[in-house]
């Protein structure tokens, strides 16, 4: 609270002098009534910090009843259906190979009590020779044979019927809240950090986000709200452990694309048309910028032209956190968070 003169108090009804300015929401009060105004920020602060609290322990609640999230439930359910389609085919199988084993059993005992007659009859009557103890021999090496692998009987795994379906966890993009935090050289962040615009005469400067990327797919939406001569810009990340500094293009850790001469920046160097980069990117135009940490690229997308570029990340060069990463170079050039 500021002191004022001349105002009148902003309550309704009240005809003392305001001699009180809030900063926040732009009113003046008396002495009696700044006394009552701060009061009610206190309860809303109250508030604030209760809505937080809860916040706290929910999350800290999820964490411990993980097992009962209702996508693991789904997990779950899915084991469960899945072993239970196993535990039927296998048993189905089983009952099928008891039952041909039984049959083939069944028809080697009646074909061994023939050789069995024979070997009985030609023993009593001594009447037997070379030939006839290999045949019998032969005869009761296939028999043993044909037990131990039955020719009709066959195991075949099914490859094309699909009655097990695959589950996987997914992740879908997500819109980043991202805002500008931090800059480095003749830049200036405007609109609660949603606008950075370079404020002095032409040289680069450093801008970065405040959010840290280490896990998941976001997506940023940004708008070229001016780009003088539609000269020179980049859009693209940064490590977060990188030192900061007015040519933040050529550190280590920078990858991203610029508009000059069709640049593509990685590792700090630039690769001029890197997988068909054109450089079409001018003033007014919204990009998309997409940081995917779990499959490790990043893309741009032009909403104009519909063009899409992927750069691959060395997480060697650029490790986690990640954060994303502005330069500009012209005078008076900005670009917005959408």
């Amino acid at each position: 609270m500021t002191t004022s003169s001349k105002s009148p108090c902003s309550i309704s009804g009240c005809k003392s002098v305001g001699i009180y300015n809030c900063q926040g929401c732009q009113r003046s009060f008396c002495k009696k009534h700044v006394t009552e105004h701060n009061m009610e920020l206190s309860k809303e602060m109250d508030n604030v910090v209760n809505h937080h609290d809860l916040l706290q322990q929910e999350l800290t609640q999820q964490n411990v009843t993980l097992d009962n999230h209702s996508l693991m439930k789904e997990i779950n359910d899915w084991q469960h259906e899945c072993m239970e389609k196993i535990r039927r085919t296998a048993e189905e199988a089983r009952c099928k190979l008891t039952e041909l084993i039984t049959d083939n059993t069944q028809s080697l005992t009646q074909q061994l009590k023939l050789v069995s007659d024979q070997l009985k009859s030609s023993k009593e009557n001594d009447e037997y020779s070379e030939i006839d103890l290999t045949q019998w021999m032969d005869a009761l090496t296939n028999l043993k044979k044909r037990m131990e692998t039955p020719p009709n009987i066959k195991l075949r795994k099914i490859n094309h019927e699909v009655w097990l379906q695959r589950l996987e966890i997914t992740a879908t993009s997500m819109i980043s809240s991202d805002k500008f935090d931090k800059t480095c050289g003749d830049v200036k962040i405007l609109a609660n950090g949603s606008v950075v615009e370079h404020s002095g005469a032409t040289g680069n400067a450093e801008v970065r986000g405040f959010a840290a990327y280490s896990h998941g797919v976001y997506k940023i939406s940004l708008k070229i709200e001016r780009m003088t001569n539609n000269y020179w810009m980049l859009w693209g990340i940064i490590s977060q452990n990188t030192s900061m500094q007015v040519s933040s293009y050529s550190s280590k850790s920078s990858y991203g694309w610029a508009k000059n001469q069709k640049q593509v920046y990685l590792n700090g160097e630039n690769n001029n048309g890197y997988n068909d980069y054109d450089g079409d990117v001018c003033e007014n135009d919204v990009l998309y910028l997409t940081l995917n940490c779990d499959e490790r690229y990043i893309q741009l997308e032009n909403e104009r032209t519909k063009k899409k570029y992927t750069i691959p990340i060395d997480l060697t060069k650029c490790p986690f956190p990640w954060q994303l990463h502005i330069n500009l170079y012209s005078a008076n050039d900005r670009i917005s968070i959408l």
